[in-house]
């Protein structure tokens, strides 16, 4: 009260409403737990966007944010002298969920074994909306430790939480994954419910694209993106396409080519893709055995690069949304993962097929 009216004269308007807020904690027949997942590396210009089960990806209260920094969830720097603290917009939005729980005393039916509350249950699903994000938006969002602590607006507050303490790894701030439409929003929803799909968990090349496709997203040299991103091709275009044989990188790229050939959103022409694919092969060969490439290297529209970034880039808009693309076009760039993953489910075991 003293706070907020400046001075130490009494307000009754201001004492009313602290000291309701005291009855109603002091009267309440429940606590509200929150549990929830930062993700680091994503931004979004929503105020909120919700997903199934009562899920909700909002940015962070302030709480939640100081909790966040105490585990390590979040990066943070020190700036101005030890109170002051700074995190980046691109740090501060988690995946989280609430659950209410009967407040019990030893008169009045405490249960001889109280169970406590069942945490994490966030893991698997924000490793979901980790993978839509990356498919539908691409970039390097991350999410990190679950954390667990009660509703900033109950009283009494208690300072602190639980929470789970994984290994972590680190986005890349230079590549933040955006979520700015409506489409990537009804694209994000309908890929993390599809990835839920026994079907789809199922699906063993699938899992293994996705994993790839995630991992790629993740790597900050040019050289272990193209590593996974192979990977994730081989998965989607030999195994996905019941290929057999001993060579890879041609019938990857025999099968891109027959999928993609004079794709709208790749600009590409007939007889554009199956080269490239085959090409970005060697070079991930040559990077796996530590040999020098022994080919030009050329971006997907045909020119010359020697900037291997340029070509991973390019691959990843084979596999799915390009970085440099990705708050500009639709979630249409990245149709080859959902598109499989949507036939994964309404169709297990079937074998991709030409167009």
């Amino acid at each position: 009260m003293i706070i907020a009216t400046r001075s130490y004269q009494f307000d009754a308007a201001e004492f009313d409403l602290h000291y309701s807020r005291l009855e109603a904690g002091l009267l309440a027949d429940v606590i509200r737990l929150v549990e929830f997942v930062p993700l680091n590396g994503f931004t979004s210009n929503m105020e909120q966007v919700t997903l199934p089960d009562g899920l909700v990806l909002r940015p962070m209260t302030d709480p939640q944010m100081s909790q966040a920094i105490q585990a390590l969830a979040v990066p943070a720097e020190f700036s101005g002298g030890a109170n002051t603290v700074q995190v980046s917009r691109f740090h501060q939005w988690a995946l989280t969920t609430e659950q209410a729980y009967p407040i019990h005393s030893y008169k009045l039916g405490m249960p001889e074994r109280p169970q406590a509350p069942n945490f994490p249950v966030l893991e698997e699903p924000a490793r979901r909306l980790v993978t839509a994000l990356r498919i539908i938006c691409g970039g390097s969002v991350i999410a990190t430790r679950p954390i667990h602590a009660q509703h900033d607006n109950d009283f009494p507050p208690i300072v602190g939480g639980s929470a789970a303490l994984p290994d972590i790894g680190a986005a890349g701030i230079t590549r933040p994954t955006l979520l700015l439409t409506d489409d990537h929003v009804d694209a994000v929803r309908e890929v993390y419910e599809l990835l839920a799909s026994p079907a789809a968990q199922q699906d063993r090349a699938l899992q293994t694209a996705l994993r790839r496709f995630v991992f790629a997203g993740s790597r900050s040299l040019p050289e272990d993106r193209l590593i996974d991103l192979n990977i994730c091709a081989e998965a989607l275009f030999i195994k996905r396409g019941n290929l057999k044989g001993k060579g890879k990188g041609s019938p990857a790229a025999a099968m891109a080519e027959q999928l993609l050939a004079s794709d709208p959103i790749l600009g590409v022409m007939p007889g554009d893709v199956e080269p490239f694919i085959r090409a970005a092969y060697q070079l991930r060969n040559a990077e796996i055995h530590g040999d020098h490439p022994t080919t030009t290297m050329k971006l997907l529209n045909g020119a010359t690069t020697d900037k291997l970034t340029l070509i991973v880039e390019d691959v990843a808009r084979v596999m799915g949304p390009s970085d440099s693309t990705r708050a500009h076009r639709s979630h249409t760039s990245g149709k080859r993962l959902i598109s499989l993953t949507r036939r994964a489910c309404h169709d297990p075991g079937r074998s991709v097929s030409p167009r």
